[in-house]
């Protein structure tokens, strides 16, 4: 049975991989400091091993290491654009200096894949251009976006034939996982319409690509299926070029499913746009994203009405909410 080091396991993606993880017969410990999901007493299954702390602790990082581990999936650190704004340094620490750390002990203890967390809004503002792909040049408009190229770069240089290393851009994460958010698009406008009766865009012109969490824990799962000689160095866009979809259209389709929902345009300008190409990891590892918005919608309405979401505002579904509380500022 392989062993598998997840960071950031109690996360939003993180709690649907390690499930998906333990079905597939994989043995998995996990790092996470439990900022964003406080039950240090859950216990997942008998095959996760847990420790409570933070990625740029070394200490924690010693004893996890000493442990045979077959390949590390990075998706610790500050994940979104308004929460990385919030404390740089934090950011800095949380999501470069931790991955340093991480990425030099795995090299040191034997690890055979480093598969990292990275972001599609790398490409920051591209407006109504043509398809940007792996090869475009990058335009980050944000400190959580630069982090991001930070750690490719260093993770990247860092390949050899006994370690391969992998960069997955991300889009737009949206679906249910038993640790939910609700500070994700698609997440954000189900909430409200639900709640609030209303779905509220800020402008609605700009462009943004989409991947269900479900379809981004498949393709972990599957690079970790694949030799290393087919992943070893890349860079991979990762989502489904059908849900590069402009922001207004996505509140349609919200509303279509919640039809009580108004939707209301603030005005108020976001200067991230960007369309995704995203072809190269289908033709380099035959994985496709299966799931669309519609399905993410009703999955995410079916909380409500099962109960198990009763107030989508509550703190811990807001990463910069749950921070600023846990930071104490």
């Amino acid at each position: 049975m392989k062993t598998i080091l997840v960071t950031g396991g109690f996360g939003y993606l993180g709690r649907v991989l390690i499930n998906k993880l333990i079905n597939n017969k994989y043995k998995v410990i996990t790092i996470d400091p439990l900022i964003y999901n406080n039950n240090s007493k859950e216990k997942i299954n008998r095959n996760v091993t847990t420790y409570v702390g933070l990625t740029e602790d070394k200490y924690i990082l010693k004893k996890i290491f000493e442990k045979k581990i077959d390949c590390v999936i990075h998706l610790s650190g500050v994940s979104n654009d308004p929460t990385a704004a919030l404390n740089p340094e934090l950011t800095k620490r949380s999501n470069v200096d931790a991955t340093k750390n991480i990425l030099n002990l795995s090299k040191l203890s034997g690890v055979k894949k480093f598969i990292f967390a990275s972001s599609c809004s790398v490409y920051g503002f591209t407006g109504n251009k043509d398809f940007v792909s792996e090869k475009n040049k990058l335009n980050p408009i944000s400190k959580y976006a630069e982090s991001k190229i930070e750690c490719e770069k260093i993770i990247l240089n860092e390949n050899s034939k006994k370690f391969s290393v992998t960069c997955l851009r991300k889009a737009t994460l949206y679906g249910a996982s038993p640790r939910m958010r609700f500070d994700l698009v698609v997440n954000t406008m189900t909430g409200s319409a639900y709640q609030d009766k209303k779905i509220i865009i800020n402008g609605g012109n700009q462009w943004r690509p989409f991947l269900h969490v479900e379809d981004a824990a498949d393709l972990y799962i599957r690079l970790l299926e694949l030799n290393s000689e087919r992943i070893s160095k890349q860079i991979f866009n990762v989502g489904s070029n059908e849900l590069n979809l402009q922001i207004k259209n996505v509140a349609k389709i919200v509303s279509k499913i919640i039809s009580n929902a108004k939707i209301i345009n603030s005005k108020s300008f976001d200067n991230r746009s960007y369309k995704v190409n995203f072809d190269k990891i289908s033709l380099m590892t035959g994985w496709k994203a299966k799931k669309n918005i519609d399905f993410g919608v009703k999955e995410i309405k079916n909380l409500f009405l099962n109960k198990k979401i009763k107030n989508f505002r509550d703190i811990n579904y807001y990463n910069i909410k749950r921070l600023i509380y846990y930071l104490n500022i």
